[in-house]
């Protein structure tokens, strides 16, 4: 898929790649937007309202696309490093230099979808830190990785996807323990906990199976 204007010069590789996904079965939009909405269905339904989302991180608003139709959600606020003026029905997408600009943001949930990685392991209660002042709710998809191997499986998958956008690939991603830590620096309580989240299917889960992945709700 093509994100933004700005990275129209790698246009060609990002058919190829979106071409490769296709027959083999990559297609993870379908399973995360799926489990994204129905954990912010059970926020809503708690708390008797419609919602309003910032899906950090939010890339070209994928997902946010997939979700918007709902009734239980309000609208969606994009927040990411690209420029666009992406404007659409519930959905809004703004451009940030950094986590000061976030307090004229607020929301009723966050949503993280393979962010947090790229935002790097050690520094990631920090940021969550600071999300959780705009909005009581985090919902949080990431990878585990399991040894040396696993790593560089992750790094790889990463290569590919994010290669022709100018995202920075990750040195390490988190295990159960730097996760465990990273929730107890942001002295925040997780609600719900799911690891060996089935994203993709077809060669795609032969590569990068189950085990690389995990969601986690965290509550303010």
């Amino acid at each position: 898929m093509i994100r933004f204007k700005k990275y129209e010069h790698k246009k060609f590789l990002i058919l190829i790649t979106d071409f490769i996904r296709k027959i083999s079965k990559g297609d993870r939009l379908t399973s995360l937007s799926r489990k994204v909405e129905s954990l912010i269905k059970i926020e809503a339904i708690k708390a008797k309202k419609k919602v309003t989302i910032i899906d950090f991180g939010c890339g070209s608003m994928e997902i946010s696309k997939r979700i918007q139709h709902n009734n239980f959600i309000k609208k969606i606020i994009g927040l990411d490093i690209f420029d666009s003026n992406y404007s659409y029905k519930k959905l809004r997408y703004y451009n940030y230099n950094n986590l000061k600009n976030l307090k004229k943001f607020k929301s009723d949930i966050v949503i993280l979808v393979d962010v947090l990685h790229h935002i790097g392991v050690d520094k990631s209660h920090s940021v969550l830190k600071r999300l959780s002042k705009n909005s009581k709710t985090l919902i949080i998809k990431d990878h585990f990785e399991h040894g040396f191997i696993s790593r560089q499986l992750l790094r790889f998958v990463d290569f590919y996807a994010n290669f022709a956008y100018g995202v920075t690939i990750p040195n390490k991603y988190f295990d159960k323990n730097s996760w465990k830590m990273t929730v107890k620096k942001t002295k925040l309580k997780e609600n719900y906990f799911e690891e060996n989240f089935q994203q993709h299917i077809g060669l795609f889960n032969l590569i990068l199976n189950k085990k690389h992945h995990f969601v986690s709700v965290l509550k303010r």
